[in-house]
């Protein structure tokens, strides 16, 4: 029973499929704590396009959060988390949106967090988000550290879809099915760590050993309740004052960075760079 793993819940599911209510409540029902599985969350200031949930910060755990550690000095006042419906949710607020954070370094992250939310006596419960760190997880993947080179970015952000398609299956042949061929930026990043790491890309993502006794939850919503959802959430986003944020954002750290080239946050800074009317 010594070499027993750990539980992990983790759910995933499509944009507006109800992941993170369902995340509080299974926390509230297993004594859980929530780690975000989203690339974009980890940025501070994008709340309103990533969906956060809203909640106070505090600092967590207290000497009454903490159940069978008997370490309480290691935890106590140790770090702040975003409480929502009285659960601590990680992984959001982590880097601002001007700073590069990568799945090798979420992967860091959530493996101590998940061994801290288990020496509480809680159950880890990762709620995802982006697929390639939910798997870094689940899969325990043996991903390569590679910082971005905005030399290269540069460079490659002037070619074109095929171009870019070409260079790729030059470096990573095996890869060239393996990943979004049709998005310019994972082909931009895979590009870039074949080159840089002198490692194809998709040999920098091989599955390890599993860590986890891992129950995973996909939540599928039928496609045309799906789309009413999505138009629903983006509404609300606009009432809400996404626009605001983005100019702030734009503001202070520009479009130009990867924090800012996901869905809502690149069509917004169009519009403000061209005034093109927006739909609403």
């Amino acid at each position: 029973m010594s070499n027993q793993k750990n539980k992990l819940l983790v759910i995933v599911g499509p944009t507006a499929s109800g992941k993170s209510s369902l995340g509080i409540e299974l926390a509230k029902q297993f004594s859980g704590e929530i780690i975000s599985a989203d690339s974009r969350q980890v940025y501070k200031g994008m709340d309103i396009g990533t969906a956060k949930v809203e909640g106070e910060w505090g600092v967590y755990p207290s000497k009454e959060n903490l159940r069978t550690s008997t370490n309480l000095g290691d935890f106590v006042g140790n770090e702040r988390a975003l409480m929502a419906d009285g659960i601590p949710h990680w992984g959001i607020d982590l880097v601002n949106p001007d700073e590069p954070y990568s799945a090798f370094e979420f992967k860091a992250y959530a493996t101590k967090k998940i061994q801290e939310i288990h020496e509480r006596g809680a159950l880890p419960i990762l709620v995802g988000g982006t697929g390639l760190w939910v798997q870094a997880i689940v899969d325990n993947l043996e991903l390569t550290n590679v910082s971005p080179d905005k030399n290269l970015r540069n460079e490659l952000k002037e070619k074109s879809l095929d171009e870019l398609q070409e260079i790729y299956k030059e470096l990573d042949p095996e890869g060239h099915n393996l990943i979004q061929i049709e998005n310019p930026r994972r082909l931009i990043r895979a590009i870039e760590v074949s080159k840089i790491s002198g490692i194809p890309f998709s040999q920098s993502q091989k599955k390890g050993e599993s860590l986890y006794d891992a129950l995973q939850i996909g939540l599928r919503v039928d496609r045309e309740m799906l789309y009413d959802r999505i138009d629903t959430r983006v509404d609300e986003m606009i009432a809400k004052g996404l626009v605001d944020e983005v100019r702030s954002l734009k503001e202070k750290y520009d479009c130009d960075g990867s924090a800012m080239s996901g869905i809502g946050y690149r069509q917004i800074c169009y519009f403000l760079d061209t005034k093109a009317n927006m739909e609403m």
